[in-house]
């Protein structure tokens, strides 16, 4: 039926951007207002031609290394202390959250953009907008958080995962931070393996509408059981054996083929046939490495510990014939974190079933499966 179903649904083309930035802990009020901030958005949002779905997915919105969020402070927090984090933390979500729908209303004042979803899980934010036009279109919107740290106990790296319909298609984003270190590359997998093997959303217990708007015989509740899936995040997949050195001076003189036949994720997903990303897709990187800066400049890392840049940040997705990335680029107009934040822009084709269509494709179909049936039985004997 899935194969048929060009004779039985309506198709229309909607576009989504998706932004990803390791913010570095970055309060709005420090750049709201500056050229780099307005320059910044201007770039993202492309107001001649605004998307119909936004999606802004943040890592380290607050300081992780000021929390310290050691295995010690995660069974030894004070109660007191826990509520004013808390609170602090629930602040500066609240002031992005306020800046960004300042930001639409500012460059897309002809679009009416509407709040559909914000989530938090430590340092991550997810904020999901999209255009009034289209809220009607969209119901059974749901979310979860994946907490992968310290064995899923506390969600200094994890993933938050929101799902919903918009008409009879099911979308998916997940915003992730991953296992962080150069030597890592196998706990990143790991998490990333989390992340796809469990089941944080609810489960549809209907057989007719788990056919209809989810993949390979899922129920709604796991990521992959969804027809399109957006994954953005500090992925923090770094490049194998090379010094410091020689990829700086690949990155000046614009050789990323070099560097980019080093990269782990690119890597994993060659050697590795249980690599759960392998059933995404990443658009060619045709940008430098995304981490590690001095904030504030263009110069990658000269602290004392010296990381050697990275890509660092990334967007996938998935979704066989229903999904197109059209750009996949990085931000330079903005350089308050030692991140820079990159964004690519979809076409999504989303589906309306026509019920009586359905019924006469599924009598063809039964008939088309009985025959195949009886040649099967007939081969076993």
């Amino acid at each position: 039926m899935q194969q048929r179903d060009s004779e039985y649904c309506d198709f229309r083309e909607l576009t989504a951007r998706v932004m990803t930035w390791n913010a570095g802990a970055t309060k709005p009020n420090t750049i709201r207002g500056t050229g780099e901030d307005r320059n910044f958005f201007r770039e993202l949002l492309e107001p001649e031609n605004p998307p119909d779905i936004l999606v802004f997915g943040f890592q380290e919105l607050v300081d992780l290394e000021n929390k310290k969020i050691t295995a010690k402070s995660f069974f030894k927090k004070k109660k007191n202390k826990e509520d004013s984090d808390s609170e602090h933390m629930s602040h500066q979500y609240r002031a992005w959250r306020d800046h960004l729908i300042r930001v639409l209303d500012d460059h897309c004042p002809k679009q009416n953009y509407v709040l559909l979803h914000t989530a938090n899980l430590v340092g991550l934010f997810t904020c999901v907008f999209i255009k009034a036009t289209e809220r009607p279109n969209i119901r059974d919107i749901c979310a979860a958080e994946i907490k992968l740290g310290f064995s899923g106990r506390v969600g200094n790296k994890g993933a938050l995962v929101v799902r919903f319909f918009i008409d009879d298609s099911s979308l998916c984003f997940i915003n992730c931070h991953l296992a962080a270190g150069q030597t890592q590359t196998v706990h990143r997998n790991n998490d990333a393996a989390s992340i796809m093997e469990q089941a944080p959303l609810p489960k549809n217990r209907s057989p007719s509408d788990c056919e209809n708007y989810f993949v390979g015989g899922g129920d709604g509740s796991m990521v992959l059981d969804h027809e399109i899936c957006i994954l953005n995040g500090d992925l923090n997949y770094r490049i194998d054996a090379m010094p410091r050195n020689t990829v700086i001076q690949a990155v000046k003189e614009g050789n990323l083929p070099k560097l980019l036949d080093r990269d782990q994720l690119l890597l994993s997903r060659k050697r590795n046939p249980g690599f759960r990303l392998r059933a995404f897709i990443e658009a060619p990187i045709t940008f430098a490495p995304t981490y590690k800066y001095d904030p504030g400049t263009d110069n990658y890392d000269t602290s004392d510990k010296q990381r050697s840049p990275a890509w660092c940040d990334r967007l996938l997705y998935r979704g066989l014939g229903r999904i197109k990335q059209v750009d996949y680029r990085r931000h330079d107009t903005i350089r308050v974190s030692d991140h820079r934040p990159v964004s690519g822009k979809f076409k999504i084709r989303v589906k309306t079933i026509n019920a009586k269509k359905q019924d006469s494709t599924k009598d063809k179909a039964e008939v088309e499966f009985e025959a195949v049936r009886r040649r099967i039985a007939g081969d076993i004997k």
